[in-house]
């Protein structure tokens, strides 16, 4: 279930036109909702009626990480508003769901270094979306044995948004549903994506143009401050 907003994204590529899809994806998105629901409550009545505290530990526990990926999924739900978005607050939103359902357990922790760049939500959203998917995969795959970091800088120069997605895994290949779903929504951004594969890790770079965006506001002064989780930290520049 982890994965369904990303596969209800990439029927975007299978459906006859862009309404069609965005409603395929608000059913398949209400589906999964309902789903995580019932299993959270089933899991809150099993434990509330087990005698047994070593097994209502563990139900809460799972109950909690499941709750974790429900907010995951609806951080990835496509956007409800027609206006420009601050995309490093939204892919920040998205990487603080991520570090909370799968990636804090695995010790592994992130970065955000990033431009203050706006863009019409739709763009944001397919942006989220890649970057969750190159972020699952690299917890997934890249550090399956063990602790490791995950760093992501986002910047724009001369009308062009590159977003690159590093991490000090063991540089294992994405799979391939995954990479057709990266591949497809760079197309919809009208940009390219690249893997670099290496034994010390894996590097993926996304270019689009800043096509259907609104203007960069002023740079603000580089801050530092820090996502809901200790796990994870973010830098504007």
């Amino acid at each position: 279930m982890s994965n369904s907003s990303e596969y209800a994204a990439a029927q975007i590529a299978d459906t006859g036109s862009p309404m069609q899809s965005l409603h395929l994806i608000d059913e398949i998105s209400h589906r999964v909702v309902n789903e995580y629901t019932d299993a959270i409550c089933a899991l809150g009545l099993a434990a509330t009626a087990s005698r047994d505290m070593r097994v209502q530990l563990a139900l809460t526990s799972a109950a909690i990480r499941l709750r974790a990926h429900a907010e995951a999924h609806r951080a990835l739900q496509a956007p409800t508003i027609d206006g420009p978005m601050d995309l490093v607050d939204y892919v920040g939103q998205v990487c603080t769901c991520l570090t909370k359902a799968s990636l804090v357990e695995r010790g592994v922790w992130f970065t955000v270094i990033a431009d203050e760049i706006w863009l019409d939500a739709d763009r944001c959203w397919r942006v989220g979306l890649i970057v969750a998917e190159l972020v699952r995969n690299a917890a997934r795959h890249g550090f399956s044995e063990g602790a490791g970091v995950i760093w992501i800088e986002i910047t724009e120069e001369s009308g062009r948004i590159h977003c690159l997605v590093c991490d000090d895994g063991c540089g294992g290949p994405t799979t391939r549903t995954g990479r057709r779903l990266v591949e497809a929504l760079a197309v919809d951004l009208g940009g390219t994506v690249d893997w670099n594969f290496a034994p010390g890790g894996c590097c993926v770079r996304l270019d689009f143009p800043r096509t259907g965006a609104t203007e960069l506001r002023p740079p603000a002064p580089e801050r530092v401050s820090h996502f809901p989780h200790p796990a994870a930290t973010r830098r504007f520049r």
